[in-house]
C-alpha cells in the first residue's frame, strides 16, 4: 500500500477545522487505540522537543503514523475513517480505494453507513478498556469509554435519527436516542421501566463528567480503579442495549 498517499489523504480530512479536526489529543488517542506505549499528548511533544524533533502536526502525525506496523495503520486509518469519514464522504471513499476495501455503495443514495458500529466493534473497546485498566492507566480508560458512546452515538443517530446527524455533543445525543427508543417502544405497546432508558442520558453524563475531570486528554487529575471500571461496565451495558435496536 502506499502509505504515504494515504496519510496525506488522512490527513486533508483531520486537518479541516470542524467535526473532523485532529488536534494532538485526539490523534495520539487514535493511535493508543493500537498502541498503549504512546505518551500523552504534552509528553510527546517535551520529548519530541528534546530530540530536536519537528513538534508541527502534519510532522508527528506523520511520523507516529509511520511508526506503526502496517496492520496497526490499517486499523488507525479505519478508526478515522468510521469516526468522520461519513462527513467527507468522497474524501473517505478515495481513501477506502487506497486501503483496498471501496465502500460498496455511494453517492447520496447512501442510506446505510458502512461505518455502523457492531458487537465486534464494541469488543475492541472493552479489550482496550481492559488493558488500560490492567496497566494502571484510568484516565485512558475514561477517554477510551467516552470515545466508544461517542463512535456508538453517532452511528446509532446517522441510522435512525439522520434528522440529528448535525449533533455534536454527548449528552443532547442521548437525550435523542433515549426518546427514539421510548417512542419506538410505546408505538409497539411494549412495557419498560422508564428508569432503564433514563440510565442512557445519566451514564453518558457520567462518562462527560469523569472524562473531563479525570482523563489524561483533559486534565491532570488521577482517576481511581473503581471509576474506570464502573464506568467500562456501565457503557457496555449502554452500548449492549443499544444493538438491540439497530
Amino acid at each position: 500500500m502506499n502509505w504515504v498517499a494515504i496519510f496525506n489523504r488522512l490527513f486533508e480530512i483531520i486537518n479541516t477545522q470542524g467535526e473532523t479536526y485532529y488536534g494532538g489529543t485526539r490523534f495520539l488517542d487514535t493511535i493508543r487505540e493500537v498502541n498503549y506505549g504512546v505518551p500523552n499528548y504534552q509528553t510527546y511533544i517535551d520529548q519530541r522537543r528534546e530530540q530536536n524533533k519537528s513538534t508541527s502536526r502534519r510532522d508527528y502525525y506523520f511520523d507516529l503514523f509511520m511508526e506503526q506496523t502496517e496492520p496497526d495503520r490499517l486499523q488507525i486509518a479505519n478508526s478515522i475513517l468510521d469516526t468522520v469519514g461519513h462527513l467527507l464522504p468522497e474524501k473517505e471513499a478515495a481513501i477506502r480505494q487506497l486501503l483496498g476495501h471501496p465502500q460498496q455503495v455511494q453517492g447520496p443514495q447512501a442510506a446505510i453507513p458502512q461505518d455502523l458500529w457492531n458487537a465486534d466493534r464494541l469488543t475492541e473497546y472493552l479489550e482496550g478498556m481492559d488493558n488500560a485498566i490492567t496497566e494502571v492507566n484510568y484516565e485512558y480508560t475514561l477517554t477510551l469509554a467516552y470515545t466508544c458512546l461517542e463512535g456508538f452515538y453517532k452511528s446509532f443517530i446517522r441510522e435512525k435519527i439522520p434528522a440529528q446527524i448535525a449533533l455534536t455533543e454527548l449528552t443532547p445525543m442521548s437525550v435523542h436516542i433515549r426518546n427514539y427508543i421510548k417512542s419506538q417502544l410505546d408505538a409497539n405497546g411494549i412495557a419498560y421501566p422508564d428508569q432503564v432508558l433514563t440510565l442512557i442520558s445519566t451514564v453518558t453524563n457520567a462518562v462527560c463528567n469523569a472524562r473531563n475531570n479525570f482523563s489524561d486528554s483533559h486534565s491532570g487529575n488521577r482517576a481511581e480503579k473503581w471509576l474506570a471500571v464502573y464506568l467500562r461496565d456501565n457503557v457496555n451495558s449502554i452500548v449492549k442495549m443499544l444493538l438491540n435496536f439497530i
